[in-house]
């Protein structure tokens, strides 16, 4: 091979790779800097079809990623160096391959001659992730070999098709010996050519029938009187207007709808809010007895939900999608594929309406008695921020939720109904929550409210790095009551002489001088008529700024307890 063509063999063979991508419709890239993926990141960079992000954390990288694609239903492209840069990745690909994310993961690796024999920086990369990805392809090292080009080329397709039809993680591993860089002439001729290719992405909708289910099951369905349908968090490729169908069968059905904050379901009448707290009592749970549950979505988020479910003695119907078991209560009765919208046909439900009534009247009963446990006081508690800020949310804004207690009160407090909200639930975990966040502005451009603990605020800090990719308004929101307040609600809260050091952990940070460090506006909030004001100043801004909100713990645990302990006064059918 002569010189030139050894000096830019590296860089020729990223250069196939990111074309296919792009011709795939893929255009956000995030790298994180390295040396051994010297020439990916080059030919990302010399491609201006594409938006880049620099990144320097690979572990908020990914879950930057994350929210790119879950906003968009796209995958976004992660570049790193070898070693353990791509093992920062494992929690990223974990949630992503969990909640039905597309991602593609593009990590550069030592050369086979090099691997084994101590060299620096060198680990085992080859199918890393395990089982968790959908595709995984071992590039090889470049070179000039038609058959070879034609293979990375139908790689870099697979990736993307994989990824998105699968809703998981694509990992393509990338061998490289030195040279890295290309010739700067070069560089420069690739950069000019990949400007004459830009184009408008292609359509990305997979093209799905309306899903036909026989005579009996349809019998079965419109013969319920008590019929109930539960939405739990979508996937990435689910979007409000693709579950218009749900709202259809709901009104077909005559039935009340119970749909999580995440499920992408638009606003509708038959819509129920207040349900984690009202079905946490027993009594509750028998008045609003159903004989049908429809069930759509992941496994709900919700504790009293969950009960409902576990203790019903109705039908359960859980539509999932394929390969998918999204039903960890264990009340499912049948299993059915999803493979499109649900054709209805003209039948009607034997529901009465008195039924959806009641559903409504305990909405109705729950909502004042709930106004009445968060009229202003101090201390500032946890519930009063949601129902506060809930109620300014910008339009067509997109909100995010951490794990821990913010997934839970949204429901408990918040309004939410038709709002775009996010959460990462397909393991729970609180990394990269703030990454997330920002991975949901750059792809959305839209105005955006996180809402987020102390702890996983803390744990997600090297997210702040890259506050100033943000362009539009997004305000988050640190709910800092001093500490991991969740573990509260369980038994080991009672063993005093353990819980705090080892459970709860209460953090000393100063948030602001954390924000300061990182050029980022701060705005401490302690009192409840600061939170209105201070909210309806910050939306408007652009960038990223940080409202940190302090809330008493205890406080906020009494007012949970309460809305968990209402009892409804209803007669069904009244």
């Amino acid at each position: 091979m002569p010189d030139d063509n050894l000096q830019n063999a590296a860089f020729k063979w990223s250069t196939t790779f990111v074309r296919a991508l792009y011709e795939e419709g893929v255009r956000h890239v995030i790298i994180s800097p390295g040396s051994r993926s010297t020439a990916l990141t080059l030919a990302f960079s010399a491609h201006p079809g594409f938006k880049t992000h620099v990144i320097i954390d690979e572990r908020s990288a990914a879950f930057t990623a994350l929210g790119i694609a879950k906003e968009s239903g796209i995958p976004a492209v992660l570049v790193c160096t070898s070693g353990t840069a791509v093992a920062n990745y494992f929690p990223a690909v974990i949630e992503a391959t969990q909640s039905g994310v597309p991602m593609i993961v593009a990590s550069a690796d030592r050369p086979p001659h090099q691997r084994g024999l101590g060299a620096s920086q060198t680990i085992d990369q080859l199918k890393i992730f395990g089982d968790y990805p959908v595709f995984f392809h071992e590039a090889g090292e470049p070179n000039e070999r038609e058959q070879s080009t034609k293979r990375l080329k139908m790689a870099s397709r697979q990736a993307v098709q994989h990824a998105m039809e699968q809703e998981g993680v694509a990992h393509l591993n990338f061998a490289f010996s030195k040279p890295f860089e290309p010739k700067a002439e070069y560089l420069e001729e690739v950069e000019f050519e990949n400007g004459k290719l830009l184009q408008p992405p292609p359509s990305y909708s997979i093209k799905q029938g309306n899903m036909e289910l026989g005579e009996t099951f349809w019998s079965d369905l419109v013969s319920a009187e008590r019929p109930l349908i539960v939405v739990g968090p979508a996937s990435a490729s689910d979007h409000p207007e693709k579950n218009e169908y749900i709202h259809e069968l709901a009104q077909t059905l005559k039935a009340p709808v119970i749909a999580e904050p995440g499920a992408a379901l638009p606003s509708s009448p038959q819509n129920i809010q207040g349900f984690d707290g009202f079905l946490r009592n027993e009594k509750n749970r028998n008045l609003l007895n159903a004989d049908l549950i429809l069930r759509f979505g992941a496994q709900p988020v919700s504790k009293a939900l969950n009960l409902y479910m576990e203790q019903s003695e109705a039908m359960q119907i859980v539509f999932r999608r394929a390969g998918r078991w999204n039903d960890g209560s264990l009340s499912g009765h049948k299993h059915i594929d999803l493979t499109g919208p649900i054709a209805i046909p003209e039948v009607t439900g034997s529901a009465q309406e008195s039924w959806l009534a009641t559903w409504k009247q305990a909405e109705q009963a729950f909502n004042v008695f709930r106004n009445e446990q968060l009229e202003p006081s101090t201390p500032l508690t946890d519930g009063l921020i949601f129902s506060t800020v809930t109620n300014q949310f910008p339009d067509e804004s997109f909100t995010m939720l951490s794990n821990s207690f913010p997934a839970r009160d949204m429901s408990l407090f918040g309004d939410f109904d038709g709002r775009e909200v996010y959460m990462n639930r397909g393991a729970a975990g609180i990394d990269g929550i703030t990454s997330t966040a920002i991975g949901l502005s750059l792809s959305s451009q839209k105005p955006g409210v996180l809402f987020v603990g102390d702890i996983a605020f803390l744990h997600d800090s090297n997210a702040l790095l890259q506050a100033a990719s943000v362009d539009k308004p997004l305000v988050v929101i640190v709910l800092n009551n001093g500490g991991g307040t969740i573990f509260r609600m369980l038994p080991v809260h009672d063993i005093r002489s353990k819980y705090t050091e080892y459970f709860e952990t209460p953090q000393q940070v100063k948030i602001a001088a954390l924000c300061r460090a990182h050029g980022i506006h701060h705005t401490l909030v302690s009192k409840p008529d600061q939170i209105a004001p201070v909210f309806h100043k910050l939306k408007k801004r652009n960038g990223l700024h940080v409202m940190e909100c302090m809330t008493d713990a205890e406080k906020s645990m009494e007012q949970r307890h309460a809305l968990w302990n209402f009892k409804l006064k209803l007669n069904p059918g009244s």
